[in-house]
């Protein structure tokens, strides 16, 4: 027998594969069955349709909710977040008090993450401390995660190791690796060897981190650095997993994997991505060289922007069909 649970369950899976198609039937099942008005499955659907890409249709099911608690306002104002939406992620935030709907510690994590995506900073602290002084919500290791990510987009990096350091308890793998994520992408090299030495510790078989530290000391010129990280994780036995990524084009699962060319559509995969990446120069876009050099960052970038151009061939390629 299936209920709430195991429908939330269902749309969980479609959000992040993500299948909006199979999204919609079970939207359909629900609103033959005794689900059309579940709280908790109603809120599933709006995290399904936001991740499927459908905001409109995640703010639909939202407004046509009969009642609403905490896990619904959630799930929109997450929705609008993820999509870099702030102003209407904070919006639905003020509606939610004005409904007098508690927040709790999801919504904030909701918030805090929504104001790095729009590298809003000052916005973002402030609701850190709104959540922790005024409403007396202690943070959690993902709140402190987030705010690292906060401080780290907008190359603040210290401010970033400063919250580290004022945690009340002892981060954790994906604290550090933000960190070590944010280090890479501004090419601090002191920080990224502090965060990489706790992730070993922590996570000494993730090949990832041996990478992105692998990457910062490239991207520093420090080229007899990245050979001791290569012997380090020969030494130790890491193996590095190639990146892959899916989607759903047509009915059809299409799987990409690091450095394969295997896809019937490649070549027009690629063509697009040249194109793209000229357009991306006239906008003063510069590539960085040294990626070339390193097949394990290819594998990790790779499969996604072979995800998302295969979207746009099919786009176009319907687009020529009408």
């Amino acid at each position: 027998m299936y209920d709430c649970v195991s429908i939330s369950a269902a749309l969980s899976a479609c959000a992040n594969l993500p299948a909006l198609l199979y999204g919609k039937e079970i939207h359909a099942f629900m609103m033959r069955g005794a689900f059309r008005s579940d709280l908790f499955a109603e809120s599933a659907l709006i995290d399904m349709y936001s991740k499927c890409g459908n905001l409109e249709l995640a703010r639909h099911v939202f407004d046509m909710m009969e009642e609403k608690n905490e896990v619904s306002w959630n799930s929109i104002i997450a929705a609008y977040g993820n999509h870099g939406r702030l102003k209407d992620s904070l919006n639905m935030f003020h509606e939610m008090l004005e409904e007098g709907i508690q927040p709790d510690h999801v919504t904030f994590l909701a918030i805090i993450s929504a104001c790095g995506h729009a590298g809003k900073v000052d916005e973002g602290l402030h609701f850190f401390h709104y959540m922790t002084e005024e409403l007396g919500i202690m943070a959690r290791m993902e709140h402190y995660a987030c705010m690292v990510d906060l401080f780290g987009r907008a190359g603040r990096l210290n401010e970033a190791f400063g919250m580290i350091n004022s945690m009340p308890f002892s981060p954790d793998a994906g604290v550090w690796g933000t960190l070590l994520g944010a280090c890479r992408l501004h090419g601090n090299v002191e920080l990224a060897e502090v965060a990489s030495k706790n992730l070993f510790e922590l996570d000494p078989q993730n090949s990832g981190y041996y990478v992105l530290l692998s990457n910062v000391h490239a991207n520093a010129g420090q080229w007899e650095s990245v050979l001791k990280i290569r012997s380090l994780m020969k030494e130790r036995g890491v193996q590095k997993v190639p990146g892959y990524s899916w989607i759903d084009v047509n009915n059809t699962t299409h799987v990409f994997v690091a450095a394969e060319r295997s896809h019937p559509q490649s070549s027009q995969i690629y063509l697009l991505l040249k194109n793209l990446l000229l357009e991306m120069k006239k906008e003063g876009y510069v590539p960085q060289l040294y990626l070339q050099m390193h097949p394990q960052t290819i594998g990790l970038q790779q499969p996604e922007k072979s995800r998302s151009l295969l979207s746009m061939v099919a786009a176009n390629e319907k687009g020529n069909e009408l």
